[in-house]
């Protein structure tokens, strides 16, 4: 639950992206634990749940009354939608798994609300898809509830209501368990900052999902480059969905609106969303809602496709189509008009491929989604000739031979290492950014400890205020320049030791040329090596204590014994009149201290450590226990077993009164 040596990266429990609670999500860290390559287990685990999402979709749209065909057809195409693909399975695995668990939910919900299914279905999927711990997948599944909810109580369903309300709200106790460590420790981590504003960050135009069926369409929102066309077609869909706009028959949505409510409604909510504010409390970040949007567009083109084509009117049809093909060249030309013979040749391979889907409907209907399907797939290879990957998102090409990494560096830098450098820092020096490159001499994120290392450079959705301020120290683990004097100077005005000292560093590893002056080793420590990207520095003595995390103690205290209790604790004997000491870890909100048995403060100390000010030492010597408990952990974890306690006796109930029920219905009937 935690790792102190990760630093800002190691609160697991309150990071809940890491999704701990979540069965399907622990059984996939074994699976990626055992393997030798982290880019094949990258593949598998994307597209584990890429077909997940394709599944749901499916069943989704066929729990809609859609006919296998167009299910099929829109639960491929969905997956190799551009958000989805180029950002989720790229990058944001994390939103990807999160989405996944949705239509699952959603369907579950509809049975279990139709009375096809009983409540424990919803109560598993809907547990699996909010223990992923993912905000947006979190708000995903409260308005299905709601959109599922108003289905039924337009259609007088009170049996089915009160089975998805029940069970909803019982998701919703079970997985506070979740989220309940993320809001106790949120006061001292960079999530402090809840806001609503829009300063235009990610946020799509309406505009922009007019190119949803324009396969070379690139949107230029503001991201991290400016406001730049992003370097692959972030909103499209799939090439079919507006091309056969014409020609779907539209009044099936206006005779059974009421069957639909909950698709309006999760499409209207999200498509506000999209295009809402920047920043809306935990929410940031619009485009990562694009697909929330499509989710309820694919349902209800799979609906209308399954009614069948008109036949009437076919030349203004047809030539509606083309208009729509056009429109979505002259968007794709006027976001980038120097790939206009790419943007001409997409145009051509939908045109065909529409052709081919009207031709083969009205000769072989059968066939129809075949060519959906094959179209998708060619429409695909076609995008990735043009379209190489995400580079709006850093292309990190960090290596992933997990051998290769741990023979570099798992013996190469001894001890608790820091490394002053950001990735273009390390880039420069190399000449580019690639394991051969960049990567030889320094990682960043999660890398050090795939590699062995015990870095305070990690990865964190959460951030350490002071921790980050002092060692100015961004998401990734890149650190400032200024960082490099900071270490060398004493901790604080009241703690006279080096913040190297402080936080008890081994090793300092400083990425060549990022300091103003040549870097130097300070008395005590040793150049260790230099290469062509770094300069390696290396402590000279050995640390006191080397099995603990005690790193500092004021005058008037002697420590005598230190020892580490795994991660969560610590022991330390002491002598002395009483005053000060620090601990080389975060004072995250869950630490609790005792001397001697009574409860002393856990403080925040310089740079975020633990500082505890003990007393006068007993004659003989007193003890320091630390211990650590996440917050809201005790309360969470019992009420979730509370609510899956009443879930199953609840699932239990409903299948034993659906039983009796039958049963006297047909003793009636006889």
């Amino acid at each position: 639950m935690l790792a102190p040596d990760v630093w800002m990266g190691g609160n697991f429990l309150s990071e809940v992206q890491l999704s701990l609670w979540n069965p399907v999500s622990l059984a996939n860290y074994v699976l990626v634990s055992v393997l030798p390559d982290l880019a094949v287990a990258a593949t598998l685990v994307k597209t584990e749940f890429l077909v997940l999402l394709a599944l749901g979709t499916y069943v989704l749209a066929r729990e809609y009354g859609a006919k296998r065909g167009a299910a099929a057809a829109v639960a491929t195409a969905l997956p190799f939608s551009g958000y989805t693909l180029f950002f989720d399975a790229s990058a944001w695995v994390a939103g990807l798994i999160g989405f996944a668990w949705l239509p699952w939910v959603w369907w579950a919900a509809r049975r279990v609300g139709r009375g096809k299914s009983n409540p424990l279905l919803l109560l598993v999927l809907g547990y699996l898809a909010m223990s992923v711990g993912s905000p947006y997948g979190a708000l995903g599944v409260v308005v299905i509830l709601l959109g599922v909810s108003l289905e039924l109580l337009i259609r007088k369903n009170w049996r089915g209501l009160v089975k998805v309300v029940v069970t909803g709200g019982l998701v919703g106790m079970s997985t506070l368990v979740v989220f309940l460590p993320l809001l106790g420790s949120s006061s001292v981590t960079w999530r402090t900052d809840s806001k609503l504003d829009n300063n235009g960050f990610l946020v799509p135009a309406l505009s922009d999902l007019f190119g949803l069926s324009a396969p070379t369409f690139q949107a230029q929102l503001e991201s991290w480059q400016g406001a730049e066309a992003f370097t692959f077609p972030i909103t499209y869909l799939a090439w079919f969905v507006a091309p056969l706009i014409p020609w779907l028959k539209w009044s099936e949505l206006r005779t059974r609106a009421r069957d639909y409510l909950a698709v309006f409604l999760f499409l209207v909510v999200y498509v506000l969303f999209t295009i809402g504010p920047s920043n809306m409390g935990m929410f940031r970040w619009p485009a990562r809602l694009v697909e929330y949007v499509y989710l309820p567009v694919m349902v209800l083109f799979a609906v209308l496709l399954s009614k069948g084509l008109h036949t009437s009117a076919k030349r203004n049809r047809a030539v509606i189509s083309g208009a729509i093909v056009f429109g979505g060249f002259y968007l794709s030309w006027a976001s980038q008009p120097l790939s206009s013979k790419y943007h001409a040749a997409a145009a051509v391979v939908v045109g065909v491929l529409l052709f081919a889907f009207l031709f083969v409907t009205r000769r072989a209907p059968k066939y129809g989604a075949l060519v959906l399907v094959v179209g998708t797939a060619a429409v695909l290879g076609f995008q990735l000739i043009h379209y190489k990957g995400n580079n709006n998102v850093n292309p990190w090409n960090f290596p992933h031979d997990v051998s290769a990494m741990q023979a570099r560096f798992d013996h190469r830098y001894e001890g608790s290492t820091l490394l002053i450098a950001d990735t273009a820092a390390l880039a420069k020096n190399t000449g580019g950014v690639s394991p051969e490159q960049s990567w030889r001499d320094g990682l960043f994120g999660a890398q050090w400890e795939v590699a062995g290392v015990s870095a305070l450079n990690s990865y964190t959705g959460l951030g350490y205020n002071a921790f980050s301020e002092q060692l100015c120290m961004n998401y990734y683990g890149g650190v400032c320049p200024q960082a490099f004097d900071r270490i060398w100077q004493p901790t604080s005005s009241k703690v006279d030791a080096p913040l190297a000292d402080t936080l008890r560093l081994e090793t300092v590893v400083v990425a060549n040329d990022y300091l103003d002056e040549p870097t130097t080793a300070p008395a005590g420590w040793s150049e260790k090596e230099k290469t062509a990207a770094v300069t390696v520095l290396h402590r000279d003595e050995p640390l006191p204590f080397k099995d603990g995390r005690v790193s500092y103690a004021a005058d008037g205290v002697e420590i005598t014994a230190d020892q580490a209790d795994g991660a969560e604790g610590e022991t330390s004997k002491y002598t002395g009149s009483g005053g000060t000491v620090l601990y080389a870890a975060l004072a995250w909100p869950g630490w609790t201290a005792t001397v001697d048995g009574k409860t002393v403060e856990v403080k925040q100390g310089p740079a975020g450590v633990i500082q505890v000010d003990v007393p006068a030492a007993k004659d003989g010597g007193s003890t320091i226990v630390l211990d650590f408990q996440p917050p809201g952990l005790s309360l969470g974890w019992k009420v979730t077993l509370v609510a899956l306690v009443l879930g199953f006796a609840y699932a239990g109930f409903v299948l034993v009164t659906g039983r009796r029920k039958r049963t006297e219905d047909a003793v009636a009937a006889e």
